[in-house]
């Protein structure tokens, strides 16, 4: 069963109060039957071919503890990576996942406010007939980012926390709710001209979030002079007006692109892809300055199932681990980067072609060379039991616990969107720290961080993305056991979700051409 439409067609048909419970066999070999009783055989036909399914009341059916099998991990089965790729492109989300005896599994299957399909099925836009290879994000891209982010801001801040500052080297919540359109308004004023939507003075509240320098928290570069007073900031309906004028104003560029007013030059396909990842940025670092408050001012995401932590915790626990801790890897020839510089808009018999062109930061061009000489890596990140052990080794002083942790009556929490879990829930998932955290216990094991190059090489060969089953794209809002190293999926897995450090610095490089669309 590896159809999105029958699972569309499943869910809008059976789902009960938003839930539909789905049971498959995780191993293809196996031929579906009915393992419970008061089953019924329907045909749900799907865009004129006939499925035969069967279908049992959530009021008949119970899932009893002897049915489960929990000590199966659902990231060694086979399958469950399909089966999560279909349920994107379908829309739903799995809630829980939980093996049963004779080989099958059930999700539990909802329908979430927004959904991310994989990469290689989402299209790019294009005013050809044909399939484009570049990454200009469609209409509908942005209403889901829009979605996500209105979602985050909206309904998860409660409105006494707008003026407050979760992390004190950040603006408060209310500036970023106004810096995202200010951004958009200012770079498509750039790219099609136009002044600045209402009301003007945006511009000068909105347009740049705070950055510490590097070297001295204490300095900061320069950023927008906001208000000191907060009866002198924008309340948040006029701020919500002024991001409904910029959306509008950026619908009306694709309407334009679509009829054939305007063309879809470099610089504005250049911008488009820039300005829809600065939101995503934003709403990865939003979310880590609100996850300081989980639990104790902010609001678990709506629409959104909390996780069943005890059988979660129970599937983690059980989960298998590699049969050797790390793996050697190289010599090899790394690429990093693309050929893509912004330099090159402006030229002719280019400027005018943005078909099939992948657009990137300015820091990622031109392609560039490394060669990686043979090193040993572990399967997978530190997790936080293990830089636990570590943290008591050296003291365990609560004054220096990692910003995701959190001690509450004297034992040691991790941060989620939901609200500080234990440890025992927590302790297989890889830890969120600081660079010099991670490089002290590497150093601790007789190790060190790995290049970005080194980082590269793993994940080009062992990473297996969205489209692999791989925590991302909220899948969770909470990370989880990575999975890489196994041998039955030879070595190929996840690493729960997170992003990894590396000790490479990030500096110029030969051939860089740095943006003039906005600049840092």
């Amino acid at each position: 069963m590896d159809e999105p439409d029958l699972i569309t067609a499943a869910f809008n048909a059976y789902s009960q109060e938003g839930s539909l419970g789905l049971i498959v066999p995780h191993n293809s070999s196996l031929k579906v039957v009915l393992p419970f009783s008061k089953w019924q055989r329907v045909n749900l036909i799907v865009k004129g071919r006939t499925f035969n399914v069967s279908v049992s009341d959530a009021n008949q059916f119970s899932l009893k503890q002897e049915d489960m099998d929990l000590s199966t991990s659902v990231s060694a089965l086979p399958n469950v990576a399909q089966y999560l790729k279909t349920f994107s492109l379908a829309g739903v989300r799995a809630v829980t996942s939980i093996p049963l005896l004779d080989g099958y599994i059930i999700f539990t299957l909802e329908r979430p406010p927004f959904n991310y399909i994989p990469l290689s099925t989402t299209p790019s836009f294009t005013l050809s007939s044909k399939f484009s290879s570049g990454n200009v994000p469609t209409l509908e891209e942005w209403n889901n980012v829009w979605a996500t982010w209105d979602l985050i801001t909206l309904q998860m801040i409660p409105r006494d926390m707008l003026h407050q500052k979760p992390i004190d080297l950040r603006h408060k919540c209310l500036f970023y709710i106004g810096h995202i359109p200010t951004f958009l308004d200012m770079l498509l004023s750039k790219a099609i001209g136009g002044g600045a939507s209402e009301p003007q003075h945006f511009w000068n509240i909105f347009e740049r979030g705070i950055d510490p320098h590097v070297d001295d928290p204490d300095h900061c570069h320069s950023h927008s002079e906001v208000p000191e007073k907060e009866e002198d900031w924008p309340v948040l309906e006029t701020i919500i007006s002024f991001r409904n004028r910029v959306r509008s104003r950026l619908i009306e560029l694709y309407d334009d692109l679509q009829t054939g007013k305007r063309h879809l030059t470099r610089n504005i396909a250049r911008t488009l892809v820039m300005t829809i990842e600065h939101e995503g940025f934003h709403i990865e670092t939003l979310l880590y300055m609100l996850i300081q408050r989980a639990g104790t001012g902010t609001f678990p995401p709506p629409g959104f199932t909390a996780p069943t932590w005890e059988i979660l915790t129970q599937q983690w626990d059980v989960a298998p681990v590699p049969l050797t801790p790390s793996v050697v890897l190289g010599p090899a020839t790394v690429l990093l980067g693309h050929q893509d510089s912004e330099g090159d808009d402006v030229l002719l018999g280019i400027a005018e072609d943005a078909d099939n062109h992948v657009f990137g930061w300015d820091n990622e061009s031109p392609e560039r060379k490394f060669e990686v000489v043979s090193f040993r890596a572990e399967w997978r990140p530190v997790t936080n039991g293990e830089f636990e052990a570590f943290w008591r080794k050296r003291g365990a002083h609560f004054s220096d616990i990692p910003a995701s942790w959190v001690c509450d009556d004297g034992k040691l929490k991790v941060r989620t969107m939901y609200g500080p879990v234990s440890m025992d829930i927590a302790q297989h998932w890889p830890v969120l720290t600081s660079h010099d955290d991670l490089l002290a216990y590497a150093r601790s094991k007789g190790g060190r961080l790995p290049t970005e190059a080194e980082l590269r090489l793993f994940l080009d060969t062992y990473e297996v993305g969205h489209e692999g089953g791989s925590n991302t794209g909220f899948r969770n809002w909470h990370p989880v056991p990575a999975t890489t190293g196994l041998e039955c999926h030879d070595g190929r897995g996840s690493n729960g979700g997170v992003w990894e450090w590396t000790s490479t610095l990030f500096e110029t490089h030969e051939g860089l051409s740095p943006t003039n669309l906005f600049t840092g």
